[in-house]
């Protein structure tokens, strides 16, 4: 689904990624632990193909690096779902309104389609009570699980989860945490990136990748050159990647929500 291939990203004379080769598949849980300025976001502004890279190929469903036109993007996107540390919410849009924002920008715009499908995803997070109240009336915890419920209201195939507890105290870093594992457990996979340990151990399913001043390293800090998922190494670059697939829900939505379809598109704040 996701495959690097010798990446590398230059900004300038700073060398942000340095020959980065690795590979998930579709349903997979990968966590990326480093450091600040380690190469994670530049790593995740690759994957949705904001910046391309300076050296080697990243590969994204069907989609290989290089220059997409503006609806090769929109395409791309429709598979992503992005959560970001800082929420990115609109403060002058209620809740309900902030998530079916997401889904107007899939192109879906008849209340009969948006409303059903905003107030499925409230539900999945827990803010159905919540959908008329504005950002700045929520706490970080809840404005979280907003950003959470935009993320996933389209149903993408892939989660990017910027540090999506860094904002958060304890209890409410526990409660998104459990969250993004049971929306990783109906299907979807999850690429989470994050400086802390204890949000890498929350997953101990996931495959940890430890990022190093741009380098892929092993426990003891040495550099990896190629990273290898389970028994299937990454594939050459002329290697055609599966289509992106859809996350199914855990349950049969409510009568009156539309059941989830693969082919929409996701805006989840991008």
């Amino acid at each position: 689904m996701i495959t690097f291939e010798r990446v590398s990203r230059r900004f300038g004379e700073r060398l942000a990624l340095d020959a980065v080769t690795w590979h998930m598949d579709e349903g997979d849980c990968v966590v990326f632990l480093g450091h600040s300025g380690a190469g994670k976001t530049t790593l995740l502004r690759l994957i949705t193909h904001e910046i391309q890279p300076s050296n080697g190929s990243v590969t994204v469903g069907t989609f290989r690096s290089g220059r997409l036109s503006r609806a090769h993007r929109a395409l791309l996107r429709r598979t992503l779902g992005i959560i970001y540390e800082d929420f990115r919410l609109l403060n002058d849009r209620t809740v309900f309104e902030n998530v079916a924002l997401a889904v107007r920008i899939a192109g879906r715009f008849a209340d009969e389609e948006v409303i059903p499908r905003v107030m499925y995803a409230l539900e999945e997070v827990g803010l159905q009570l919540k959908q008329q109240s504005f950002p700045s009336e929520l706490s970080a915890g809840e404005k979280q699980r907003c950003a959470i419920a935009r993320a996933i209201v389209n149903r993408p195939a892939v989660i990017l989860a910027d540090e999506p507890t860094g904002a958060l105290e304890k209890r409410s870093q526990d409660e998104i945490l459990a969250l993004l594992r049971r929306i990783h457990g109906e299907g979807a996979a999850l690429l989470l990136v994050t400086t802390r340990t204890e949000v890498a151990e929350a997953f101990p399913g996931a495959r940890v990748l430890r990022l190093e001043d741009g380098k892929l390293v092993d426990a003891s800090g040495r550099p990896l050159f190629r990273v290898e998922t389970g028994a299937s190494p990454v594939p050459p670059p002329t290697a055609a990647m599966p289509a992106p697939a859809a996350m199914p829900p855990a349950a049969a939505p409510p009568a009156t929500a539309v059941p989830p379809d693969a082919a929409e598109p996701a805006a989840g704040g991008m």
